[in-house]
């Protein structure tokens, strides 16, 4: 049967019937998420920066989001480290955004909206980055991640964790991977030695972070949106290039920003690969949570 329909036996006899109703869904409220970033934004950056770029603004704050002293071994990824990991990810991309004096500046319900638009897709490039920094200092080896949390570090395999899905799924992480599921984007590895390879300053990071956010922004929303990305994004690629020709006196850099969207280009690619894969998972009712709020976990 699986050979004649092209589908594996367990995609076969685990779709369920469209003409029966599914299993209860289980309820996550992410509500506080958003109350925490508007929090944040309300009460803007930790510290007033003066006499520096919207870029240079941004690097600071992505050195001051990093800061933890203390770095623990994890070897299980279930639902607590899960939402410990998305609170995280929440408030480090909130704060960063506040040193973005343009950004400060929009209507605060539109700030909140892109905050909920780009936070995931944020989260991943900067665990990437957190990565690298964290095997330059030999705090993780090859084929280790680290993620920053509120008061530590903490360190998994890539390989060897154990992911537990059963707080959102019926399946485990062998049987989703037949879906073409995978916890950790399976190039993962091979994007955090790239940027090790390429070496990128702060600057440059929160550059790829803000292009990467911006261009998944406006393709996603469009109009309104997608204009004020592109103005967003014209001011750091102006800071960039004074960066390049003031601070580190190189006139062709061109090489160079190919680096970093190359990199940038591989995660987006991800992203939408993911999304045709969460469309069959819909179909097959794989996942039994809803959110509060679901805008903000499409592409998640």
């Amino acid at each position: 049967m699986d050979t004649f329909l092209g589908r594996t036996n367990l995609i076969i006899f685990n779709a369920p019937n469209p003409d029966q109703p599914t299993g209860m869904k289980h309820f996550i409220d992410v509500r506080y998420l958003v109350q925490q970033a508007k929090n944040i934004l309300k009460s803007g950056s930790p510290t007033p920066v003066f006499g520096m770029s919207s870029l240079e603004k941004l690097a600071l704050g992505l050195r001051e989001s990093s800061q933890n002293s203390k770095t623990t071994t994890i070897t299980k990824v279930g639902k607590d480290e899960t939402l410990a990991f998305w609170q995280s990810d929440m408030i480090k991309v909130t704060k960063w955004f506040t040193y973005f004096d343009e950004f400060q500046l929009l209507p605060f319900q539109l700030r909140i909206q892109m905050i909920k638009g780009i936070w995931r897709v944020w989260s991943r490039l900067n665990r990437l980055a957190t990565s690298m920094k964290a095997r330059r200092q030999q705090i993780c080896e090859d084929n280790m991640m680290m993620i920053d949390l509120k008061e530590e570090s903490v360190v998994f395999h890539l390989s060897k964790t154990q992911i537990d899905l059963s707080w959102q799924s019926n399946y485990n992480v062998e049987q989703l991977k037949l879906f073409g599921y995978r916890y950790l984007d399976e190039k993962t590895e091979l994007l955090i030695q790239e940027i090790i390879n390429l070496e990128p300053s702060d600057v440059e990071l929160s550059y790829m972070l803000c292009q990467l956010c911006f261009y998944y922004l406006g393709k996603r929303f469009q109009g309104v949106l997608q204009e004020i990305a592109d103005r967003l994004l014209e001011v750091l690629s102006n800071n960039l290039h004074d960066y390049y020709m003031n601070q580190m006196g190189c006139s062709k850099y061109s090489g160079r920003i190919a680096g970093l969207m190359k990199i940038n280009n591989q995660i987006q690619k991800g992203i939408y690969e993911r999304r045709a894969k969460a469309e069959l998972m819909k179909i097959f009712d794989v996942f039994f949570v809803e959110y509060s709020d679901p805008e903000m976990f499409v592409d998640a």
